[in-house]
């Protein structure tokens, strides 16, 4: 009978499973450690995230009163806002009015003087415009003609601008001429409207 010798690669396969062994656990060693490193990662940004998050709600619980102001202000805003707008356009309508007056004034030549002034509504309420009626006095007919052609130029409010009469009158000693001139006012001028808006 042969003998045969079965050690040799008895070792060999042992040492091969060995060596396949090892291999298998430092494999095993190093994914554990890769995993437990990734993890540690993850573990440390998510408590860094919720310490942001944390820091975060205590800005907003800090703005929450400011934020609630705000949104009061702009309630009140809303609120005032009508108020402000009629506030506005009769500042404008005053400050027309004043120019007008102003304009007069300055279109009046000597020797010429207003004695009465009225406005009168319109009779249609869809024309946005009121009319107003000037008396005066003055020294001649001249003068009246000079006082008419300075308020068309120098009153811009004025839309139309009509003599209506004179008639000779005396002034005390001296003799005068009165007159009555109608002019047309817009109710609302576009540099009105335009003030409005910016303010």
């Amino acid at each position: 009978m042969p003998s045969i010798n079965m050690i040799s690669p008895r070792r060999a396969e042992k040492r091969r499973l060995e060596s396949n062994l090892r291999r298998l656990l430092v494999a095993i060693v190093v994914e554990v450690m890769v995993v437990l490193g990734v993890s540690g990662m993850m573990v440390l940004k998510i408590s860094s995230t919720k310490a942001d998050i944390s820091g975060l709600n205590a800005d907003i619980d800090k703005l929450r009163p400011t934020l609630s102001k705000i949104e009061y202000y702009n309630k009140e805003i809303s609120t005032l806002k009508p108020k402000l707008d009629t506030l506005n356009l009769a500042k404008s309508d005053t400050l027309r009015w004043r120019r007008v007056l102003d304009d007069l004034s300055a279109s009046l030549p000597q020797k010429t003087w207003l004695t009465r002034l009225a406005a009168q509504a319109p009779s249609d309420a869809t024309k946005p415009e009121i009319l107003v009626s000037l008396s005066g006095v003055s020294a001649s007919q001249q003068l009246v003609g000079e006082t008419m052609l300075r308020m068309q130029d120098k009153v811009s409010d004025f839309d139309k601008l009509d003599l209506n009469f004179t008639q000779k009158a005396n002034a005390g000693s001296r003799d005068a001429v009165e007159f009555q001139v109608a002019a047309i006012v817009k109710l609302v001028a576009e540099k009105d409207k335009k003030e409005v808006e910016k303010s």
